[in-house]
């Protein structure tokens, strides 16, 4: 009763070395044992560009989500400040509400500016998004918002 051919079991290294019906030197059966261990070498070195790669992506990730937490912040202090009667005291004041509500570790050395004059409003929220990196500064964030102050019609 013959046996299939994937039935055998694994194939001895001897027969692995065969060439049409010749044997192979031991310098050929030397280099496939060589192979052993490779991939756990590879992985190894891989692993590490891989990590690196992935924090930076979650680090740029973190930045963009402080720009978009100071825009909020900024817009909220433009908003506030805008209407009647139009106050810097107090768009700063909203500004820095909102950072405190949203931004509590998010923006660090976070700074608050407010420019009016009697036509518009700015405010600037500047600061640091925070760092995966041990010993390493996030990166700098600086957004700002501009609206008009409203003025009654009559």
């Amino acid at each position: 009763m013959a046996r299939s051919a994937s039935s055998r079991g694994p194939t001895p290294l001897s027969r692995l070395c065969h060439v049409r019906g010749r044997r192979t030197s031991g310098v050929a059966r030397r280099q496939l044992s060589g192979e052993r261990g490779a991939a756990s070498v590879e992985l190894a070195v891989t692993f590490p560009v891989v990590l690196l790669l992935v924090m930076t992506l979650i680090q740029a990730a973190l930045w963009f989500y402080a720009r978009s937490v100071a825009l909020g912040a900024a817009q909220e202090g433009a908003r506030e400040g805008r209407v009647q009667p139009a106050s810097t005291a107090r768009a700063q004041s909203a500004a820095e509400g909102f950072l405190d509500q949203t931004a509590e570790d998010l923006l660090t050395g976070r700074d608050v500016t407010v420019a009016g004059s009697p036509s518009s409003i700015e405010v600037t929220v500047t600061g640091t998004s925070i760092s995966l990196f041990p010993g390493l500064s996030g990166w700098a964030v600086t957004q700002s918002a501009v609206g008009p102050v409203e003025r009654p019609t009559p």
